[in-house]
């Protein structure tokens, strides 16, 4: 690691993560630039968190417990008491590989039109790769349909003072997303390094899993609304990826419904099917 100074401040909410965040802060701890501080809101954790969190001492870290506010209002808080101009986020279950803040920092330090950089994620569970993500990053148009980043990311502090921060509203997901937008609304780029330099935890119960089954339909049509101006100044381009997305989706219906195992499936129900109809 080198004593260089990274202008850097690592951000860590942390609710209930309590089992999972010395790996999330060992991460920072190696890394060939180390951030100037890390900070650590606890908002609103179980007590086997905060007793967790209150055995932690390292010169580089400051914690910060609140009542749960939820995630956003957890980045903001931290922020706020950031002296730095780079932001690197980091949820408190994930981790980053070694080289991630350097590589974040020179990318950041050399083009004034890079906005945000995130890198290729490895989606992990216990300890099996599950997929490895290549999200594409670009422009704002780039991310009126889809999340083209990543949450666990470096952004400059200025981009956020200039949008209010994380929308705190988004109590149920997606406001990395809604973020990423706000900024791009101002000009610029969002970089992707293309290697796995993040790892993403998936959990038994995800606020991210929970947030597209119940929650994805209700949170689009907010971030529609907020940015109504930018749908509307891509309207073309909207609705022809949406069109897309609709044809692929239709097909990938049809093609499941044309399997043997789903065939299989619906020979094995059927009569299961009739015997509950004689209940009725």
């Amino acid at each position: 690691m080198t004593n260089s100074k990274s202008n850097v401040t690592a951000i860590i909410p942390c609710y209930n993560d309590g089992q999972y965040i010395m790996q999330a802060l060992k991460s920072l701890y190696n890394q060939t630039l180390l951030p100037e501080q890390i900070i650590i809101v606890d908002d609103g954790s179980s007590k086997a968190t905060t007793q967790i969190l209150a055995k932690i001492n390292h010169p580089l870290l400051h914690i910060i417990y609140q009542e749960n506010k939820g995630v956003s209002n957890a980045r903001n808080h931290a922020i706020s008491f950031a002296q730095t101009d780079y932001i690197v986020n980091l949820d408190a279950d994930d981790y980053y590989e070694s080289s991630f803040i350097e590589k974040a920092v020179d990318i950041l330090n050399n083009n004034n039109e890079v906005v945000a950089v995130s890198s290729y994620c490895r989606i992990f569970s216990n300890h099996n790769t599950i997929e490895i993500i290549a999200p594409l990053g670009g422009k704002l148009k780039d991310f009126i349909v889809i999340n083209k980043s990543r949450a666990n990311s470096m952004f400059r502090k200025k981009s956020w003072a200039s949008v209010g921060g994380f929308d705190e509203k988004m109590q149920n997901g997606y406001e990395d997303w809604e973020f990423w937008i706000a900024i791009l609304k101002q000009g610029g780029t969002a970089h992707i390094i293309k290697e796995v330099l993040s790892h993403y935890r998936i959990k038994k119960v995800s606020r991210d899993q929970i947030a597209l089954k119940n929650h994805d339909f209700e949170l689009r049509k907010y971030i529609y609304f907020k940015h109504k101006e930018v749908y509307q100044a891509h309207l073309d381009f909207y609705i022809g990826e949406l069109l897309r997305q609709n044809s692929f989706l239709r097909n990938t219906v049809h093609k499941t419904k044309k399997s043997v195992d789903y065939k299989a499936g619906e020979f094995i129900l059927k009569p299961l099917r009739a015997v509950k109809k004689i209940f009725k």
